[in-house]
């Protein structure tokens, strides 16, 4: 059976009061104790991962204008077949 190593140590972290009441109702809102919900949220943490999600963000954010460029092509490919489709219309009944 793995042995549960008990928390001894204590860290002081010094916060306004306003950072200690939005960490009392995370806290309160996931039923665990402030010591819970930082110890997760240090577990959580990964400086790597935050890299990661900044390179993520600039890739949505080219997707995304690709994307929008990709839609302002076909709409003008749409609008040149709608126009040549009017014109060789036009010509037949001439």
């Amino acid at each position: 059976m793995a042995m549960v190593e008990r928390a001894t140590e204590r860290v002081t972290v010094l916060m306004t009061p306003t950072e200690r009441q939005s960490l009392e109702r995370k806290a309160a809102a996931a039923g665990v104790t402030i010591s819970d919900l930082v110890r997760r949220s240090v577990d959580g943490y990964d400086p790597d991962a935050q890299e990661e999600m900044r390179q993520l963000a600039a890739l949505a954010v080219e997707l995304d204008q690709s994307n929008r460029a990709a839609a302002r092509a076909l709409d003008d490919a749409l609008e040149a077949v709608a126009a040549t489709l009017a014109e060789v219309g036009s010509r037949r009944r001439a």
